[in-house]
């Protein structure tokens, strides 16, 4: 047949050393499980970053619906693994961008306090407001105030389908 080998791709060894078609392998209690591999999370990731990007224009709603399709097609290709923790850690660094996001949106620091006193947050006596403080966008989408402000209801009430209950209704069905 004169095929050529692939050797990067080709080998033999233990099945939790290795993947395939984005699935990894582990050993549990003696049992093989299937998980997501990382280079699968990788991926996703960088196409989480790119709907999520704080440069893009386009409306929350607008980038709620991409991400959802995303979301939604790649959950259902790795219904199959057993991996509860990496859907719950993909879902918390998902919101996270999605603070991000929204908090570049608001712009003004004014709009920005005002929009965290709308969606629940009061803040002390002695608070300035959350949006006087100098940090990037990044660092300050984990700060207490946005979320508490944006919590998972607030996503889920903007039409968030997480990637764990898009899951867990799979799994269960």
């Amino acid at each position: 047949m004169k095929l050529r080998v692939n050797r990067e791709k080709s080998k033999a060894c233990p099945i939790w050393w290795t993947s395939l078609l984005g699935f990894g392998y582990y050993l549990a209690k003696g049992q093989v499980k299937i998980r997501v591999d990382r280079k699968a999370v990788r991926r996703l990731k960088s196409t989480v970053r790119r709907v999520t990007s704080r440069t893009w224009g386009v409306s929350m709603a607008h980038r709620m619906d991409k991400l959802n399709r995303f979301s939604v097609g790649w959950v259902a290709y790795f219904s199959l693994s057993d991996s509860l923790r990496v859907f719950e850690e993909i879902d918390h660094w998902t919101r996270r961008r999605l603070r991000q996001a929204q908090w570049v949106q608001w712009k003004t620091s004014q709009r920005k306090n005002s929009m965290l006193q709308k969606l629940g947050y009061e803040f002390g006596d002695q608070e300035q407001g959350v949006a006087v403080q100098r940090k990037r966008y990044w660092r300050a989408s984990h700060l207490k105030p946005l979320e508490i402000a944006m919590n998972k209801a607030y996503w889920d009430a903007q039409g968030y389908k997480s990637f764990k209950g898009s899951w867990s209704r799979l799994k269960l069905a």
